[in-house]
């Protein structure tokens, strides 16, 4: 549970990371958006493994669904993998601009997957 815990801070922090640079709240800097969005892609890969029957009984933020509607929640998870490799191809650009509309994608995304997923605090 731990590992899946720091796979996700790690994600939230390489997202404020972006998207703050994104949003002109922080200088930006090609080379901490391409180390952002690489940890995002490989994140996304821990991430899927953090989530196996093994690790269903234990205490922790995600929601019983996760198990439940494993197809629904496989969806997500490609969801959100598409939506990371189109950030990836758009960060190799060097453009904000290009970046703007896929990082949306990619919080999108987590925001789906949470609404349906994840415990409320």
């Amino acid at each position: 549970m731990a590992e899946r815990m720091a796979v996700m801070k790690h994600m939230a922090e390489s997202m404020k990371t972006v998207g703050e640079m994104l949003n002109g709240r922080r200088e930006f800097d090609a080379i901490a958006v391409c180390a952002g969005v690489a940890a995002l892609h490989e994140n996304r890969h821990q991430a899927r493994k953090q989530f196996s029957s093994e690790t269903k009984d234990h205490a922790s933020r995600a929601s019983a669904a996760v198990w439940e509607k494993p197809d629904d929640f496989k969806a997500e998870l490609e969801g959100f993998d598409a939506a990371i490799k189109a950030l990836v191809a758009a960060s190799e650009t060097d453009n904000l601009d290009e970046m703007r509309v896929p990082f949306k994608d990619v919080g999108q995304s987590c925001s789906s997957c949470h609404e349906q997923f994840r415990l409320s605090e």
